[in-house]
């Protein structure tokens, strides 16, 4: 009679104990899944600082700001074309 009993009450501690360790990994889950939307709205909002930096990079990059910019600064487009030396021929006959 006492292995009958000992199996019983061996049954309702393995019972009671797995139910604390699910409710510990089911608190632990819960509070990581906090961590990890925090952690996906900072990355969304990094990425749209990226991209809006890549945006203002691209547009003082390009060859029609540069040119509005070198204009305001009193740069002139060269239209006259010099040579310094007469080129070489490329074969000799």
């Amino acid at each position: 009679m006492k292995k009958p009993t000992f199996i019983i009450i061996f049954i309702v501690f393995l019972i009671i104990a797995l139910s604390i360790a699910r409710v510990i990994v089911s608190n632990n889950l819960s509070t990581a899944g906090l961590a990890l939307l925090k952690l996906e709205n900072q990355l969304n909002s990094y990425k749209i600082e990226n991209t809006k930096a890549r945006e203002k990079l691209l547009s003082l990059t390009s060859l029609s700001y540069i040119s509005s910019e070198a204009s305001k600064l009193g740069f002139v487009e060269n239209k006259t074309s010099f040579i310094l030396a007469k080129p070489l021929p490329l074969a000799v006959r």
